[in-house]
């Protein structure tokens, strides 16, 4: 569910700093099978706290057992043109779901591909949250 609230940029803009510093920081950890948790889990976060910054700014606020799924939908909304579809952000959604409920252990493999769908979405969609909140 979503309820409306006032918009708050300013909060908005913290969370997309925050968001890249962190994505920064993951972006330097080495890909193993001791990292893959970490470093799956850490993309995943950090696209769905944009999702979030963005509902945020526009003055609403994702509640309920879909919460998560209401921010990435957010970042599916924008219709950003990229070289991979967006809805695979859900892929990535899954995948963390399955390795924080499920005790799914990735692999390195699993990692190199969260990282490809990484490469492929963040500067844009970075890009595209700090415009919509600068508007």
């Amino acid at each position: 569910m979503i309820k409306r609230r006032t918009p708050d940029k300013a909060k908005a803009k913290g969370m997309v700093f925050a968001a890249e510093i962190d994505m920064a920081f993951i972006s330097g950890l080495p890909v193993t099978t001791k990292a893959a948790q970490s470093i799956i889990r850490g993309i995943y976060e950090n696209f769905r706290i944009l999702g979030d910054a963005l509902l945020t700014a526009q003055g609403f606020k994702a509640e309920g057992i879909d919460h998560h799924t209401q921010m990435i939908d957010a970042l599916v909304k924008l219709g950003i043109k990229t070289t991979r579809p967006l809805l695979l952000l859900d892929e990535l959604k899954k995948m963390r779901h399955q390795i924080n409920y499920n005790g799914y252990v990735p692999t390195e493999n699993d990692v190199k591909y969260v990282i490809e769908l990484k490469e492929s979405f963040w500067a844009d969609i970075l890009c595209e949250v700090k415009k919509q909140i600068e508007s």
